[in-house]
């Protein structure tokens, strides 16, 4: 359930309403590259349900909202399921010995809904067990960035000013005879939808979602207060004589009304919008180990071990990577 900040329309600040029950997602990836070049690869996925209110006591899952329904876990040979489930508790772990690290490419997916992208995990893996050296990297990415919600939601923006002139009209029915639905549409276009869409186009051709991107986003989000406020002086110089409180207001009741709708179709594409906040975060725990010692890796290392830890927000953009160079000679 989302509602709307009243200084910031639009469904900008269209934040998740607090509660006390939290679910704590977690994955945690283990590798291990033999020195046959062979691999065992295993995947637990947790989700923990509790009462933070309550010394954190677990509270049950409901089957429909289970976050684990969104992971596509493998099956079948030579993959290994154990599940278990208890009160606010439910934990799967596959576990398979593959021929080769590339034989595990894609055993990570989660799709948040069935119109969102999937996140999922690419394998570069190159062994030469006669030469002992071992190449590892993976790659987990996710493209249904909150930069990607915000994408969403300019593009059908700029097909919305109808939406817009049809609720502001409605909101101001003695000027309706005065004002033109033309004009309220052109101006809904060229002074509030088409400089949104510009601004997170830009951002969005960038080469990464990163902290800059991050930061960039929440000031363009930011803004928008201010266009609303420019589109309704641009109404106002239309009608002169009328009440600007009324056009503010009837602005005002027709962006949010209409931030609403907006809001819903981005959500059913399941794209986070502006943060990830409120969802299901996922927090990553991986490990590799190789056949011998590792000389370098993107990571602290000990001996053959690396182990990397990093959050849902790390996949966005180019992806959150694990690389790790180990020879015998």
């Amino acid at each position: 359930m989302r509602h709307l900040h009243p200084a910031l329309l639009f469904a900008l600040a269209a934040l998740p309403l607090a509660g006390c029950i939290e679910s704590r997602l977690t994955v945690d990836l283990f590798t291990q590259i033999h020195a046959d070049g062979s691999c065992t690869r295993r995947v637990s996925y947790r989700v923990e349900r509790v009462d933070t209110e309550k010394a954190d006591a677990r509270v049950a899952i409901a089957p429909g909202a289970d976050p684990l329904r969104q992971f596509r876990i493998p099956s079948g040979e030579p993959w290994r399921v154990q599940e278990e489930e208890q009160t606010g508790l439910h934990v799967i772990t596959v576990e398979a010995l593959l021929t080769s690290p590339a034989a595990f490419e894609g055993d990570f997916s989660r799709t948040r809904s069935k119109r969102a992208q999937p996140a999922r995990n690419a394998v570069s893996a190159f062994v030469d067990p006669e030469h002992g050296l071992y190449d590892y990297q993976e790659v987990l990415t996710d493209p249904a960035s909150p930069l990607a919600g915000a994408r969403l939601l300019s593009r059908i923006a700029l097909k919305a000013d109808h939406d817009f002139a049809t609720r502001f009209l409605a909101a101001l029915p003695d000027q309706q005879a005065a004002l033109r639905e033309s004009d309220l549409r052109r101006l809904f276009r060229d002074r509030f939808a088409s400089p949104f869409a510009r601004e997170i186009a830009a951002v969005a051709e960038r080469p990464f979602y990163g902290p800059r991107e991050r930061h960039d986003l929440e000031l363009i989000m930011g803004a928008l207060d201010e266009k609303q406020k420019d589109l309704g002086a641009r109404i106002l110089a239309l009608v002169p004589g009328t009440s600007p409180e009324s056009v503010s207001s009837a602005a005002d009741g027709a962006l949010n009304g209409l931030g609403q709708v907006l809001l819903a179709e981005v959500e059913a594409a399941g794209l986070p919008f502006l943060s990830v906040e409120g969802t299901e975060e996922v927090r990553y725990h991986a490990t590799l180990v190789m056949p011998a010692p590792i000389l370098r890796a993107n990571t602290c290392v000990t001996g053959d071990s690396a182990e990397w830890d990093f959050e849902e927000g790390d996949l966005f953009g180019r992806g959150f990577e694990m690389k790790a160079l180990a020879s015998s000679r």
